[in-house]
């Protein structure tokens, strides 16, 4: 059988507190069970990351589709947001219960197929050795079936959601949690629960750093807890670092007015929308947020005889091309129910049109249709008749292969014996960007007494870029995926040489 996953996950990221241990797992679980205990539970501060994705586009004409010869850099911030150990385990054992109830009422409405993200969804149903469905299998859903479809005119029409997390209406979402376990209210727990991620408390990752940085909690391989001070934020990890500070600590950090909302120094933060990004509980709110949504498009796209498909704020509706302008309009009605926003500057059009036995992809504009335009849907491109990698994912990949040679070669000359330190740094380059490495492995650590010792881990090398292509390989339709990556060999091997 299949082991499922479990509720209490182990974590050892710095935060709040000290991480729990596998001997906690009966009184955390004890404490968790007990309805009273988590309707009193006092939730620690999360600690909040911005995570920056630069990517490097050319500018459309949003009128014409005529693009930029030059591609431009920009950046789009996500704010994560991550919670204390014991915190998260609660999160998790809630998640859990209310995901079942979830995955219910989504096969009672039929929409098993319809919402693919944050659910583990079997490739092949009922066998409880199948591996579940990543987000190939769900874009070769989509694209088999416009290769399948009969009729020689379809449109493929895209849509994204403005801020999403950040924009949950909190009195829909309470009433939506609780109508999912088909009650009138929340528990005491669950809207204790629900509190804590409405009005919740936070402390930048670097402030807090900054503050507790000279007295920081490390734990040796052997299990000796230290208090040491670490000079960088990037250095926690080799450091060792498991914990900030212990439980009193936020004490400090609000004396130094350095948290922000809920309890804070500076007053009480309350906000009427979005909730976290980031928590065990964030991903099952938002799914369940939606499912109004979800039903309502759902069944206007079941009576086009098309397809519907929602991965968390993306979404992608095949129909044929006589009923474009009804789902424009049944979206921008559902979606207003919710109390969300359509992001119109990346709401696209895709013409399939048959033309010689085959389907040719172009895009629609205002002013105009460009023909060259491939469907681009959870990191694949579709062009009516072949699927490849997302170009913008390729490119990245190859941006990131040349500046990790660049550094290697920096560092090689930077250090003593550079030989043999340039060595370790090409196997390095071969493991994360070649076939070499894209197959799982058992991580091997070097003995620090004995250097020429490997000690074997229980933990495993997933894989790389590569790995990726080659599982999209075989999932996606008339995929030329192999062909995309075939040089990458040469290519690194020439920036090496």
């Amino acid at each position: 059988m299949k082991k499922e996953k479990d509720w209490f996950r182990l974590k050892k990221y710095p935060h709040i507190g000290l991480p729990l241990k596998a001997i906690d797992r009966p009184w955390v679980t004890a404490y968790i069970t007990t309805e009273a205990k988590v309707a009193a539970h006092a939730f620690y501060p999360l600690i909040h990351r911005s995570k920056v994705v630069r990517k490097y586009r050319k500018k459309v004409d949003k009128e014409t589709g005529a693009r930029s010869v030059l591609r431009y850099a920009s950046s789009k911030p996500r704010q994560l947001y991550y919670a204390n150990h014991l915190d998260a385990c609660i999160y998790g054992y809630y998640a859990k219960n209310l995901n079942a109830a979830y995955e219910e009422k989504l096969n009672k409405f039929g929409l098993n197929n319809a919402v693919t993200a944050y659910r583990r969804i079997a490739v092949r149903p009922g066998n409880p050795k199948s591996v579940n469905k990543s987000s190939a299998d769900f874009a070769a859903e989509v694209f088999q079936y416009i290769l399948d479809h009969e009729e020689d005119d379809l449109v493929a029409i895209t849509f994204d959601i403005k801020g999403f997390f950040d924009t949950l209406e909190h009195g829909r979402l309470k009433k939506a949690w609780y109508e999912i376990n088909d009650s009138k209210t929340l528990t005491e727990a669950e809207y204790n629960i629900f509190k804590s991620l409405t009005d919740f408390a936070f402390v930048n990752e670097n402030e807090i750093f900054e503050h507790f940085k000279a007295q920081i909690l490390t734990e040796t391989p052997s299990g000796i807890q230290k208090i040491k001070p670490i000079k960088r934020f990037k250095h926690l990890k080799d450091s060792h670092a498991i914990a900030y500070c212990d439980l009193n600590g936020v004490k400090s950090l609000r004396n130094a007015n350095l948290i922000v909302g809920n309890n804070a120094v500076s007053g009480y933060y309350k906000r009427g929308i979005g909730i976290p990004q980031g928590t065990p509980m964030s991903a099952v709110l938002a799914n369940v947020y939606m499912l109004p949504f979800d039903y309502s498009i759902n069944e206007t796209v079941r009576k086009i005889r098309g397809l519907y498909r929602r991965y968390s704020d993306d979404m992608i509706v095949v129909c044929s091309e006589k009923h474009c302008a009804d789902i424009l309009l049944a979206f921008e009605t559902a979606i207003a129910e919710r109390k969300l926003e359509i992001q119109h500057d990346k709401t696209q059009i895709f013409k399939f049109s048959r033309e010689g036995g085959r389907f040719r992809c172009s895009q629609v504009y205002d002013k105009g249709i460009h023909l060259t335009k491939n469907l681009e849907y959870l990191g694949f491109e579709f062009d009516g008749e072949h699927t490849f990698l997302k170009s913008a994912s390729l490119a990245s990949y190859y941006r990131k292969m040349k500046r990790a040679v660049q550094r290697s070669r920096y560092y090689s000359k930077s250090v003593k014996h550079s030989k043999s330190v340039g060595q370790l740094f090409q196997t390095r380059l071969y493991k994360k960007y070649t076939y070499l490495g894209a197959k799982r492995r058992r991580i091997y650590v070097q003995d620090k007494k004995d250097p020429s010792n490997w000690i074997k881990t229980e933990t495993h090398n997933w894989g790389n870029y590569i790995s990726y292509a080659h599982l999209a390989a075989n999932k996606l339709p008339n995929n030329k995926i192999r062909g995309q990556v075939r040089r990458h060999w040469v290519i690194l091997n020439k920036l090496i040489n």
